[in-house]
């Protein structure tokens, strides 16, 4: 299990690196989710995207909180996102249909955390890979919902 370590080891830079990069696309998620909530009309719909928003909310702050705990600084304010997040924005994200976006970009998380899980299971960080499990498990949940809308 990695805890707070000596940040000049390449190992916990490498880490540190992972879950920002991480943090970067959580914070995108979630700025992606009200921009979907602050454009929708429907109140459904306004309420699943409020619920998403939460959701990715609780799963952003367990992944800036890991970063602190491995001995790094969460790194992802609003001149960091644009240049770290790696999630697919589909070209028409700026449309009405924010159910399929959403979607898009929650499968596009999904597989970026699926992606953490080796990296951290490679480097022995298994409270990070756990971490990265429980919260592609659950965001998968929610693209199975927003798929079927």
């Amino acid at each position: 299990m990695t805890n707070r370590t000596d940040n000049s080891s390449e190992r916990t830079r490498r880490l540190i690196k992972l879950c920002n990069d991480r943090l970067a696309d959580a914070v995108d998620l979630q700025l992606q989710c009200k921009h979907a909530f602050w454009n929708t009309t429907a109140l459904d719909l306004k309420k699943l995207f409020d619920q998403l928003s939460k959701s990715v909310g609780v799963h952003t702050d367990r992944i800036a909180e890991r970063v602190v705990e491995i001995g790094g600084v969460a790194n992802s304010t609003e001149r960091v996102v644009p240049s770290w997040s790696h999630l697919l924005c589909p070209p028409d994200a700026l449309c009405r249909n924010h159910a399929s976006t959403l979607a898009t970009t929650l499968s596009s998380f999904v597989e970026a955390a699926h992606e953490a899980i080796e990296t951290s299971n490679e480097f022995s960080d298994f409270t990070s890979a756990e971490m990265f499990t429980e919260i592609a498990d659950g965001l998968e949940k929610w693209h199975r919902t927003l798929a079927a809308v």
